[in-house]
C-alpha cells in the first residue's frame, strides 16, 4: 500500500542453526545436503562440510604427533622441475609431520616413500604435485605454521568428498552427526 513503510530490521546476528536429527536429511543434485532444523531449512554444501572435518581432525592428530603414515609398497616417483624439488625436499620435514616423507631420487626426480593413512587411496604422485603447487606457493620463506596449515587444507580438500559424488542416506546422516567436529561450521 502506498505510504505503508516496513518496520527496520534490528541488526542481530544470525540464529546458529542446529540439526538435531532424526529428521532425514536429503542430499540434492549429489552436492548439497538438506535438513529441516528448529529455525527452518539447512543447506550444506557437502566438500565444504566434509573438508572442514577432515582438516580438524588432521590438524588435531598432526599437533598431537598422532597422526599416521602409511608406508607405499612401491615408492612413487615423481618427476618435478629443479625449483619444486628443491621446494619439496627443503620442506621435507613438514611434510613428513604430515604423513608425506619424500626424499631425491636423483635428477629431478621425488621419492614418495609414504601418505598419510587417513586419505585411503590417493593417487600419491597427483598428492604429492598438489602438496608442492602449494609450497611454491608459499614464496621463498614461509612461516612453518603457515606452511603447515596450507598443505592440511590441502590434505583435507583431496580426501574429502566431492560434489557430484552420490551418498548413501547413511552417508549423509554420519557427515551430519560429525558436523560439530568442525569449527566455525557455519561457514
Amino acid at each position: 500500500a502506498p505510504g505503508r513503510r516496513l518496520p527496520t530490521p534490528s541488526p542481530v546476528a544470525p540464529p546458529t542453526a542446529t540439526w538435531r536429527g532424526p529428521s532425514p536429511a536429503v542430499q540434492m543434485h549429489n552436492r548439497y545436503l538438506v535438513a529441516e532444523v528448529e529455525e527452518g531449512v539447512m543447506v550444506i554444501d557437502q566438500h565444504a562440510l566434509h573438508e572442514r572435518v577432515l582438516y580438524e581432525q588432521f590438524r588435531e592428530r598432526v599437533l598431537s604427533g598422532e597422526l599416521e603414515a602409511q608406508q607405499l609398497l612401491a615408492p612413487e616417483p615423481v618427476p618435478l622441475t629443479a625449483a619444486e624439488l628443491a621446494a619439496a625436499i627443503e620442506a621435507a620435514d613438514t611434510l613428513a609431520q604430515l604423513g608425506v616423507r619424500v626424499e631425491a631420487f636423483g635428477g629431478d626426480t621425488l621419492l614418495v616413500r609414504s601418505l598419510p593413512a587417513m586419505l585411503g587411496s590417493v593417487d600419491p604422485a597427483e598428492l604429492a604435485r598438489e602438496l608442492v603447487t602449494r609450497l611454491m606457493d608459499c614464496g621463498p620463506t614461509p612461516q612453518r605454521r603457515d606452511l603447515l596449515d596450507h598443505l592440511l587444507h590441502t590434505l583435507a580438500c583431496k580426501a574429502a568428498i566431492k560434489a557430484g559424488d552420490p551418498l548413501a542416506p547413511d552417508e549423509v546422516e554420519a557427515l551430519l552427526a560429525q558436523r560439530h567436529l568442525a569449527q566455525d561450521a557455519h561457514h
